[in-house]
């Protein structure tokens, strides 16, 4: 009684709803609309003879998460209109031009710098490798953070633009021009960095290859903005939710993209770490994707465990047919796919990852029942 007693609907109410109103995805009209349901649902529940706590507490849970709502009213309510579809268009791909320039600015004169400073040394390398990692995390953090405040952006954007047309378009195309001419430099004189290093004969000259692959990464980031934008108007789900429910075939793709990845990511560390040993970034491939198809999977109801090994395995399979077949056809002599116990190897790790990912599953799953 003492509990009940002490009860502050209007205080419960308006923390339940602080916690809509920072995460910046619902607009005034839809928190009143919330609010509107929470408290017509409390009046019905204490109507049934439920304690003002009690009902409260039912109703809330009623509505749901803030995801899933937000994933309602995005399906339901929040078409955009006509006119601002091109605008959108638009403004993505600006930001996609804006975010290129900045990152090669950042990542080609900071490996001029490094080279400059610390010369022929492994330092330079792994100082190279740590800006393009920080690029891209920093990319994909910012990339998420946009996504989730997609809505309010966009109400600033169009409010903005509305207010200072002129002014809001010259800023924007003022600074794709300059961040244009800053990555023009940048190119320059990382191509004069190479040119220098290969004259020179620098032991330590994966320059090249490191950015290869961090624009590797640059591009897969912006696919997965992507997919975390067009998926929950498509299919109104999450990527990972539709992952977990997705046809076996879209696995094995997905699979065979993250094992792909994996196998770039690690070539560039090999190089840089232990350039001589060319045969184990394969198994730390192998592993490392199957550990990660694992995880994802562990959430699906559809498959037993046996079934998910497969499933994880499967991209695996497909990618060494496909690699064998083109060596055997390229290749005079015997390739080293067949040699050397590559393929027990190589599925052995890939086991052991997949075993790992199970486990490392089984505790997400844990987790998520005890909260």
């Amino acid at each position: 009684m003492d509990s009940q007693s002490q009860f502050n609907l209007t205080t419960a109410v308006q923390t339940w709803l602080s916690r809509f109103e920072q995460s910046g995805s619902f607009t005034t009209d839809e928190l009143q609309e919330l609010t509107s349901h929470l408290l017509d649902s409390i009046d019905d529940l204490q109507t049934k003879g439920l304690s003002q706590q009690e009902a409260f507490l039912i109703a809330s849970q009623r509505l749901g998460s803030i995801d899933l709502l937000d994933q309602e009213f995005t399906k339901l309510s929040r078409s955009v209109p006509q006119q601002r579809e091109p605008v959108l268009l638009l403004l993505g791909a600006l930001c996609f031009i804006i975010s290129k320039n900045i990152s090669e600015i950042i990542t080609e004169y900071g490996a001029v710098w490094f080279a400059s400073y610390w010369g022929d040394t492994r330092i330079t390398l792994l100082l190279d490798v740590s800006v393009c990692l920080v690029t891209l995390v920093g990319l994909q953090l910012a990339g998420m953070r946009l996504v989730r405040q997609s809505h309010r952006l966009g109400q600033w954007f169009f409010h903005q633009l509305n207010q200072y047309p002129i002014g809001l378009t010259l800023i924007l195309g003022s600074f794709v021009g300059l961040t244009a001419f800053g990555a023009y430099f940048a190119e320059h004189s990382f191509i004069d960095l190479l040119t220098m290093t290969i004259r020179k004969q620098w032991i330590n000259q994966q320059f090249n290859h490191i950015h290869h692959i961090c624009w590797l990464g640059f591009y897969l980031t912006w696919l997965l903005m992507f997919l975390q934008v067009v998926l929950p108007y498509a299919t109104n789900q999450r990527l990972f939710t539709w992952l977990e429910q997705a046809p076996v075939g879209w696995l094995v793709l997905a699979g065979l993209c993250v094992f792909t990845c994996c196998l770039g990511l690690s070539i560039m560390g090999m190089r840089i770490l232990a350039p001589e040993d060319g045969i184990a970034r394969f198994y730390l491939s192998a592993g490392v994707c199957c550990l990660l198809s694992s995880v994802v999977l562990s959430g699906s109801p559809r498959y037993t465990a046996f079934k998910r090994l497969l499933i994880s395995l499967a991209p695996l399979l497909v990618w060494y047919i496909l690699a064998l077949g083109t060596a055997i056809i390229s290749e005079e002599r015997p390739s080293y796919l067949l040699l050397d116990w590559f393929p027990v190897n190589f599925f052995v790790s890939a086991i052991v990852g997949a075993l790992a990912g199970m486990w490392l599953g089984v505790l997400k799953n844990r987790s998520r029942a005890a909260v």
